[in-house]
Parts: C-alpha cells; sequence; structure tokens
C-alpha cells in the first residue's frame, strides 16, 4: 500500500494549521485576560505562527513578500522567548529596568534585522549571526529557568519554568538541524511530517498549560481534597464547601505554627537546608510546603524565607561585643555555604555590609 506524496503534505498542513488555529485561540484568550498589557506574551504566540508557517511544505516563490515578514518574525523567537520568561520570573519586570546601552543595541539590532529581511530577504551574513545570537539568548534563558528552580516557592512559576526549559531545548535542536542537517533529509516529505506532528504535540500542551493551569497565588486549600471525602453525600453543597474550607484552614493553622515552632528552635541554623529537607521534618510533601511558605506567608523563594531568620540572627550575634567570632564563621553558623551569598542577603536586608554593620557596637 502506497500513500501518496500529496496525501501526506495536505495531512502536513492540516497539523500545521489546526496549531496555529489552537495559537490563535491562545491569542484571543491572552488579550482577553490582558489586553494589551502582556506584549511579550502576544509576540511569542505571533513570531511562533510565523515559525510554523515558513517550516510548511510550501514553495518560497508562493509566499511572495510575506515571507520575508514571516522570516523576521521566525529569527526573533529567542527575544520573545527571554522577553516572557523575564516576565514569569519577576511579575515586577519591564523593559525600562534594563541598562539603556542594552535597550539601545536592541533596537539597533531590530531596526537591522527589519532592513536585513524586509530589505535584501535575509541574503546576508547578519542572518546567520542572529542565529548564534538567538542561540545564545537561547541558552540566557535556560540558566535563568534553572538557577534558582530548587528555590522556587511558587508551584505555578516552577512548571513554567520547565515548560520554557524544553521549548527552548527543542527550538534550538530544530534550528542546529535546519543549519546542519543535509538539505535533501530537510526538504523531505518525512521530515516535514514529523516536524509538523511534533509542532502539533507541543503547541498542544502549551495552549492547555496556559489556559488551564492553576494561575500563580491563586489560594488552594491543602487539605481540600481529604475534606471532600470525608463529606456526606447528603448534606448542603454550601455547608460541605464552608466546612471543607473552615477544616483546611484549621490544618494550615497546625501547619503553620509547626513551621513557626521549628525556626524557633533554630531549624534555620542546619547547612544546606532545603525545602525537601524541611518538608520531611514537618512531614509534608515538599510541593505543599512550598505552597504554605509561598501563599500564607508571602514569600517567593525559599532562601528570601530562611534568610528572615537567618540575618536577625547574624545580626544578635554582632550586635554581641562578647562574640569575637569572625564574619565568616558567623555566616558558616548560620547555615550559610560561603561568604558571597550570605554578604549580599544581609546587605539586601539591612542596607549594609556585615562589618559595617558590627562597627556600629
Amino acid at each position: 500500500m502506497t500513500i501518496s506524496v500529496s496525501a501526506v503534505q495536505l495531512f502536513d498542513l492540516a497539523l500545521r494549521f489546526a496549531a496555529i488555529g489552537q495559537l490563535c485561540l491562545l491569542l484571543l484568550y491572552l488579550i482577553k485576560q490582558y489586553g494589551l498589557k502582556a506584549p511579550e506574551k502576544l509576540g511569542l504566540c505571533l513570531s511562533i505562527i510565523a515559525y510554523i508557517v515558513l517550516t510548511a511544505p510550501i514553495e518560497n516563490h508562493h509566499y511572495g513578500f510575506s515571507r520575508n515578514v514571516l522570516l523576521l518574525l521566525t529569527d526573533i523567537v529567542p527575544f520573545m522567548a527571554l522577553w516572557y520568561t523575564l516576565r514569569q520570573l519577576d511579575t515586577g519586570f519591564t523593559l525600562q529596568k534594563l541598562p539603556k546601552s542594552v535597550l539601545i543595541a536592541t533596537a539597533a539590532w531590530f531596526i537591522a534585522l527589519g532592513i536585513l529581511f524586509l530589505g535584501f530577504e535575509g541574503k546576508h551574513v547578519l542572518h546567520d549571526v542572529n542565529h548564534g545570537l538567538g542561540i545564545v539568548l537561547l541558552l540566557t534563558l535556560v540558566y535563568l529557568c534553572l538557577r534558582d528552580f530548587l528555590d522556587d516557592l511558587d508551584n505555578h512559576r516552577r512548571h513554567t519554568r520547565i515548560l520554557l526549559v524544553a521549548f527552548c531545548s527543542l527550538y534550538m535542536a530544530g534550528l542546529v538541524s535546519f543549519e546542519f542537517m543535509d538539505r535533501d533529509i530537510r526538504n523531505s516529505w518525512q521530515f516535514s511530517l514529523s516536524n509538523a506532528l511534533f509542532i502539533f504535540i507541543i503547541i498542544q500542551g502549551i495552549c492547555a498549560f496556559v489556559m488551564f493551569a492553576p494561575k500563580p497565588n491563586r489560594l488552594k486549600n491543602i487539605s481540600y481534597e481529604e475534606d471532600k471525602e470525608g463529606s456526606g453525600s447528603d448534606s448542603d453543597p454550601d455547608q460541605q464547601k464552608r466546612d471543607a474550607k473552615h477544616k483546611s484552614e484549621q490544618a494550615n493553622k497546625q501547619q503553620l505554627d509547626k513551621l513557626k515552632q521549628l525556626m524557633e528552635q533554630d531549624a534555620f541554623l542546619q547547612a544546606e537546608l532545603s525545602i525537601g529537607k524541611l518538608a520531611e521534618q514537618m512531614q509534608l510533601p515538599a510541593h505543599q510546603l512550598r505552597r504554605l511558605i509561598n501563599q500564607e506567608l508571602g514569600y517567593n523563594n525559599f532562601s528570601q524565607y530562611l534568610n528572615s531568620y537567618r540575618i536577625p540572627w547574624v545580626c544578635q550575634q554582632l550586635r554581641d561585643p562578647s562574640n569575637s567570632l569572625p564574619v565568616l564563621s558567623i555566616a558558616l553558623e548560620a547555615g550559610y555555604g560561603s561568604i558571597a551569598p550570605f554578604n549580599r542577603a544581609f546587605k539586601a536586608q539591612m542596607g549594609l555590609t556585615p562589618k559595617q554593620y558590627r562597627d556600629q557596637f
């Protein structure tokens, strides 16, 4: 049984346009949710759509001038992805926070790309330079996502980090494949169909995550499932919800009291204390402890929470005239693994270096 190439190409196009349709729905959803206040999300969606269209099994001459626009949008995917990442990792991030030199250089580069693609159809060495720059930006993105992954207390943001790393890894693999793979293989219907199927699956996952995943800072009752199982089916539904909420609040309060008691017993002085180790001492799953500290106490990362105990303890040691230990020894006693993160945390919280603080007394 033989399969005609034209039938395969139609199936390829059907998968691509289905993915584009999903992204268009996602665009409408984002516009409804945020209006034009999330340009990084809209820009990333548009650039991904351009990539899907541009890699379709269609001869270049059929695109006309639109191919130049699609090339431009495709080549700025790494820029949009990095912008989106910075916004996800820091909700207070704006482009205005970047140094002026970076903003000017980026604007000049975008103007150069516009001239390159719209005026010269991308036929210039700058095209290859931009691909190299794109790899650097994506590697930076991966580094930013993985750097504080274990320290992050927001479960939604942790899932976003994983999704972004997977997206960047796949995009970089595709970019390298297109650059170094043999032209005959790259232009074969088998490669194109595999690419389309892969894109379709990934887009479904991205859309489902963005549209249906729990949003950050949405309070969840840790014990809700257990409470729901214990509720009588004959009770009033509203009363069941009130009872479940009350029981959950009581459970949260008990867990917060237990956490506070552990901290007051100097658990924060343990060296290399992680959220996993503290969760074991609390006899809680790590994701529940993250949610407890994040949503009930308002801390975004675990080191920030630990510093709220460690820095006051260190200050007490530095104020004590009978304590002649070096600052490094006090930092190690406070649970820090080295002096550099301790100095940064201390100055960020106290506005002084440890030595300057000690000299006051």
